[in-house]
C-alpha cells in the first residue's frame, strides 16, 4: 500500500543542516526536500524557492521587508501592481514553482513567457517584470535560507509531523472517496503533489497551465493546524484532481454542463465560484468522515457568508454524499447558482 515515510524522516527532511552539493550556485542538496514517499497519492515538499517567492507576495500586501530583500520585493511589487485587475495571470509565475529546483532553472522557464501580456486592455511586459523576479530571488536567496527561512522549515516540520498523523495514513480511503463522489475511474487520479511554504497570502494557492495538463499546490502552513490544515490540503489537492480531470465526465463537469444550460458558461465567474464551494464542502466532509468528526468547515468562517449560493450548494452536495443521484445534485446547485440575487452580492474571493 502506498504510504508516507516514517514520521522520524520527515523531521529529519526538515532539521537536518543544509549540505553544498557542488552545484557553484549557492545552492544546497536540500533546497528542495520531499516530505512524503513517492507512491503517496498526495505528496508533499518543502522548496526554498517556493517558500521565498509566497513570503515575497505576501511582503508586498505589506509593503516591507528587510534590506536585503529591497529588489526582491521591488520586482514583486512591479507584478503585484502589473496585475492587480488579472489574478489569472499569476498561474504562469507558480505553476514552474512546482518543479524547479534552483534559481536559473526558474530564470530559463520565465524567459519562455510570453514578452508581453494583455492586462485590463494594458500591455505588460510580462517576461521582463519575471525575470526581473526570478534573478532577484536568485541573488537573495542565500540570505533567505539564513533568514526568514529558518522559522518557515520549523512550522513546515511542524506542519508536515501534525499531516504525516492525522491525514497521509487515511489516503488510501480518502482517495477512493474522492474517485466515488467525483464519479473518477478507479485509480485514475494522477498524484498530486502540495508544497508547504511558510508564509503567503492566502491559506492555498493553486495554479495550472492553459491546457490543464500542468498544475502546481501551495498551502501555507503558518497560522493553520489540525483538522484545519488537512482541509485545506484536500481542498488544493481536489482543485488539481478536478483540473486534470476537465476532460472527463466527472461529477465535476455534470455540474458545469448543468450550469451552461442555465446561461453560465465558464467566462461567469459563478461557475468558477460553485466549483469552489463543492470543492470546500467535499473537504470538509472527507476531514470529518476520515480525520475528525467534530472538525468545522472553513467555509463557516465566511466564505459560504459571502457567497449567498453557498448555503444551497453545500446543502446538494452533502445529500450527493448520502446518495441523491448526481445529475439531481447538479440540477439543484445550478437552480441555486442561477437564482436571482440582490445587485452586488456573489463576489466573495476564493483560495
Amino acid at each position: 500500500m502506498r504510504r508516507a515515510l516514517p514520521l522520524l524522516f520527515l523531521l529529519a527532511c526538515t532539521a537536518r543542516t543544509p549540505a553544498r552539493d557542488g552545484r557553484g550556485d549557492g545552492a544546497t542538496s536540500d533546497d528542495v526536500v520531499p516530505l512524503t514517499s513517492d507512491t503517496a497519492p498526495i505528496g508533499l515538499r518543502r522548496s526554498l524557492i517556493a517558500d521565498e517567492y509566497f513570503w515575497l507576495r505576501a511582503k508586498a500586501l505589506e509593503g516591507d521587508a528587510p534590506p536585503a530583500f529591497k529588489e526582491a520585493l521591488a520586482a514583486m511589487s512591479e507584478l503585484r501592481t502589473d496585475l492587480a485587475s488579472d489574478p489569472t495571470a499569476w498561474e504562469d509565475l507558480e505553476v514552474p514553482l512546482g518543479t524547479v529546483q534552483r534559481p536559473n532553472e526558474l530564470s530559463q522557464l520565465y524567459g519562455n513567457l510570453p514578452r508581453t501580456r494583455d492586462v485590463a486592455g494594458k500591455p505588460v511586459p510580462f517576461r521582463a517584470r519575471a525575470l526581473r523576479l526570478a534573478n532577484a530571488i536568485g541573488e537573495s536567496q542565500g540570505v533567505f535560507r539564513k533568514g526568514p527561512f529558518r522559522e518557515h522549515e520549523v512550522e513546515i516540520a511542524r506542519a508536515a509531523q501534525e499531516l504525516g498523523t492525522l491525514l497521509v495514513p487515511k489516503l488510501e480511503p480518502v482517495i477512493h472517496a474522492v474517485e466515488a463522489e467525483l464519479d473518477l475511474p478507479s485509480g485514475g487520479t494522477r498524484p498530486i503533489v502540495i508544497t508547504l511554504v511558510g508564509e503567503a497570502p492566502y491559506q492555498g494557492i493553486f495554479a495550472a497551465d492553459a491546457r490543464g495538463k500542468l498544475t502546481a499546490s501551495f498551502v501555507r502552513v503558518h497560522g493553520l493546524a489540525g483538522s484545519d490544515l488537512c482541509e485545506v490540503v484536500l481542498h488544493e489537492a481536489l482543485h488539481a484532481i478536478d483540473e486534470l480531470t476537465v476532460r472527463s465526465p466527472s461529477a465535476m463537469n455534470r455540474l458545469r454542463a448543468a450550469l451552461a444550460r442555465r446561461g453560465l458558461d465558464e467566462n461567469d465567474s459563478n461557475v468558477e465560484m460553485a466549483i469552489n464551494t463543492v470543492t470546500f464542502a467535499e473537504a470538509a466532509s472527507l476531514v470529518r468522515r476520515f480525520v475528525d468528526p467534530a472538525h468545522r468547515p472553513l467555509g463557516e468562517s465566511g466564505f459560504y457568508e459571502l457567497y449567498p449560493p453557498a448555503k444551497a450548494i453545500v446543502g446538494a452536495w452533502e445529500a450527493h454524499l448520502t446518495g441523491a443521484p448526481i445529475e439531481a445534485t447538479a440540477d439543484a446547485i445550478a437552480t441555486a447558482v442561477a437564482a436571482p440575487r440582490p445587485p452586488g452580492t456573489g463576489e466573495a474571493s476564493a483560495w
